[in-house]
């Protein structure tokens, strides 16, 4: 039996009508609405419209595109506050310090602790309604019930951050709930017997604090990519609630 072609591309058995999409052989394309209104054999005029239509950022319905990072180009979700790869703010615009690129950890060996070289550590992280009632706001959310989780590390470095599928990061100490927590926020660095605790130039800062010590409105951050020495019972706080313990293992 012989085909036909109708205007969509199809190859059709039926002479007059497509076979997959029913458009009469001969008739306009579908991809050209204004001609399939006119008579048959008539030619549409041509115009120029009045206003054209910009392009979108939704392919499909309801889905948005990714979006650039003015400050670094990674791309990232539309829905994302800051930026999974330097930390950008999309929300203020502010920009990430630079970071700045530590030398060795100077320690002073009164204050290192005793722990024998290459023993691990506990972290024993925690919700901390004193720290919300500090830095609540970051986060825009009510404080979640307590709760707590503790990460054994003995590697040199352990992340301290958000999980991103996107930029396959998979922090050792991953806090994804915690909005206010940069995708790469700190690391804890183990060099010896002596850990530290490094900020990553984070959008919200590293603080750090001893057991006898409360957090304030006078608390000061970490400066980004300067390590600071930990001590058994020292805690670090980031983002809108989180507080991380160190205890020597």
């Amino acid at each position: 039996m012989s085909t036909v072609a109708c205007p969509n591309g199809h190859q059709s058995g039926d002479p007059e009508w497509c076979d997959t999409c029913g458009a009469p052989i001969g008739g306009p394309s579908a991809a050209d609405p204004a001609a399939a209104s006119l008579p048959a054999g008539s030619t549409p005029a041509t115009s120029t419209p009045a206003t054209s239509t910009p392009a979108t950022s939704f392919g499909v319905a309801g889905a948005v595109a990714p979006v650039a990072c003015p400050h670094c180009g990674a791309m990232n979700s539309a829905d994302n506050l800051f930026c999974e790869s330097c930390g950008y703010d999309f929300t203020t615009g502010q920009t990430p310090d630079p970071v700045v690129v530590a030398g060795p950890v100077a320690v002073d060996p009164s204050a290192a602790p005793v722990e024998a070289a290459g023993s691990p550590w506990i972290v024993v992280v925690e919700v901390d309604p004193g720290w919300f009632a500090l830095k609540g706001e970051l986060a825009g959310e009510a404080c979640p019930p307590p709760s707590t989780f503790t990460v054994t590390i003995s590697g040199h470095a352990s992340l301290i951050g958000r999980t991103s599928q996107s930029q396959a990061l998979h922090p050792e100490l991953a806090l994804d709930n915690d909005t206010a927590v940069s995708r790469r926020h700190a690391q804890l660095v183990i060099d010896g017997p002596v850990l530290s605790v490094v900020d990553l130039s984070s959008t919200n800062g590293t603080y750090v604090h001893t057991a006898a010590e409360q957090p304030s409105d006078a608390s000061q951050p970490l400066a980004s990519g300067v390590a600071t020495v930990l001590r058994d019972g020292d805690r670090v706080y980031v983002g809108a609630w989180s507080r991380l313990t160190v205890r020597a293992g």
